[in-house]
């Protein structure tokens, strides 16, 4: 049955036996005078960063002493500098912790406070003052010659890599735990889809503590790849992007799709930026005009790929490589098909199968699985269940969605995107979708007024004008 064949995508790749940096250091070996980093502050080889890395660990294994799973803080603007910590902590055993810069003060103390972490890594012109904490700014350590052999310790896959903290239906945000394991099994996965080789630049758009810098981070450098780093000051500059890009000769794309919509935007009318092997999409519903847009920008060679899954489940679990045209009657974008030993479900409330058509909640299995969330047993419990029949675990998602017979997942959006108005189940998704079909709206958001219980619609619409009347039809 199709249905069973959708799910069988067991992988020996040993992943259980791999190590995030223990990959990097195996590639740096092999690379080391091939560029890893490319910003505009410094550009490093792999051995260059990699003496940066022991360097920095060497000095907080003296200073202090790191045990395994031990969670170390990262708080930095967009640097080399944020390599190299990763990585140090990793090396040391520890788990590294990415805080925001951009958030409030007070989230970032929470943060801090609640994971009991003793050591932030910054930078020097980082102006958050933390009295308790070791603070070690990490752009101090530019020694590119360390050659004082550096023990690696033995640790186990399963041991925590990272801690993402997300924000929460409650309010209050929750820290995921992923392990080794996990995430190297997303990264194996996508550099073997991608073919990641020596020639491949990636674009480092997403904040350290969004789970998709994991992949700018890490997916490239164990492929022998190089990041190309943005200013800080410019990431969300369009000009700024598009300048690295052409004079780095970036073949990776990977953000969220508002943020490559802005980009074809700005580039309306550029055409030489063919370059771009890759365009990944991931995080948010993808627009159905977007593909066209990307092709006319950035060519026919470009392979757009839609992304989809969970912080809990190490980035991705489910992928879709879009045709080079989308069919006219499509309403969204295909969910696609699992990674490598990942699997997706379509449940309903008794955690059975849904046919066909039928719309259920997704739930997400296999080697991806996060262990669970920081000091939250409760929110574990109720988020990563064990299958009463199959006993697999699971990560309920919180997202719709439904199997077409072509064997595809639809998604539908999350549970507080379907919205009751009158009695009457509303998907905002679709609503949108319609609303885009008026040849005059160029996109469209739609939202429900709590108070009146009316659906508001947001349009940006296209160059020409739109007459008043032509809304409220």
């Amino acid at each position: 049955e199709r249905r069973l064949d959708y799910n069988k995508t067991q992988w020996k790749s040993n992943v259980k036996d791999k190590l995030l940096h223990s990959l990097v250091i195996k590639q740096a070996e092999l690379t080391p005078n091939e560029l890893a980093i490319v910003s505009s502050q410094v550009n490093l080889t792999y051995g260059q960063l990699m003496s940066r890395v022991y360097s920095l660990a060497y000095h907080l294994q003296q200073q202090h002493e790191i045990n395994s799973n031990q969670l170390i803080a990262i708080l930095m603007t967009k640097g080399w500098e944020q390599v190299v910590a990763c990585l140090a902590i990793l090396v040391l055993g520890g788990a590294y912790l990415p805080l925001d810069i951009d958030s409030p003060y007070d989230r970032i103390c929470s943060i801090i406070e609640e994971t009991n972490v003793a050591i932030l890594l910054t930078q020097s012109h980082c102006k958050h003052a933390f009295p308790h904490l070791t603070t070690i700014p990490v752009d101090t350590f530019t020694n590119n010659d360390y050659s004082i052999p550096f023990p690696i310790k033995q640790q186990s896959s399963t041991d925590l890599a990272y801690v993402i903290y997300t924000s929460g239906s409650t309010g209050k945000p929750k820290g995921v735990m992923v392990s080794h394991q996990a995430v190297v099994n997303t990264i194996l996965d996508m550099n073997f889809r991608l073919e990641i080789s020596t020639n491949d630049k990636i674009f480092a758009l997403s904040h350290l503590n969004f789970d998709l810098s994991v992949y700018d981070i890490f997916g490239i450098l164990i492929g022998g790849g190089t990041i190309v780093i943005p200013n800080h000051e410019d990431y969300k500059n369009p000009q700024h992007w598009y300048d690295m890009i052409i004079k780095h000769d970036v073949t990776i794309w990977n953000s969220v799709p508002m943020l490559m919509q802005m980009f074809v935007e700005h580039l309306k009318h550029t055409t030489n930026c063919n370059q771009l092997r890759h365009i990944l999409l991931s995080g948010d519903w993808i627009p159905l005009s977007l593909p066209e847009s990307i092709q006319v920008t950035f060519g026919k060679q470009v392979t757009m790929t839609s992304l989809g899954g969970a912080t809990e489940a190490s980035i991705w679990s489910i992928s879709y490589t879009l045709p080079k045209e989308i069919p006219q009657e499509w309403k969204s974008i295909p969910y696609g098909i699992p990674l490598r030993n990942q699997q997706y479900y379509v449940y309903d409330i008794h955690l059975d199968d849904c046919p066909e058509w039928v719309i259920g909640e997704l739930y997400i299995g296999g080697e991806g699985l996060a262990n669970g969330y920081w000091n939250d047993h409760e929110k574990t419990q109720s988020n990563f269940i064990i299958h009463p029949l199959t006993n697999k675990r699971l990560y309920r998602t919180g997202d719709y969605g439904r199997f077409l017979p072509d064997g595809y997942i639809e998604f539908m959006g999350r549970k507080d995107f379907q919205v009751k108005v009158h009695g009457h189940r509303i998907e905002l998704g679709e609503t949108e979708h319609h609303l885009q079909q008026h040849p005059d709206i160029h996109q469209a958001i739609v939202n429900i007024d709590d108070k009146s219980q009316q659906l508001i619609g947001y349009v940006m619409p296209e160059k020409h004008s739109i007459q008043n009347e032509e809304y409220d039809s």
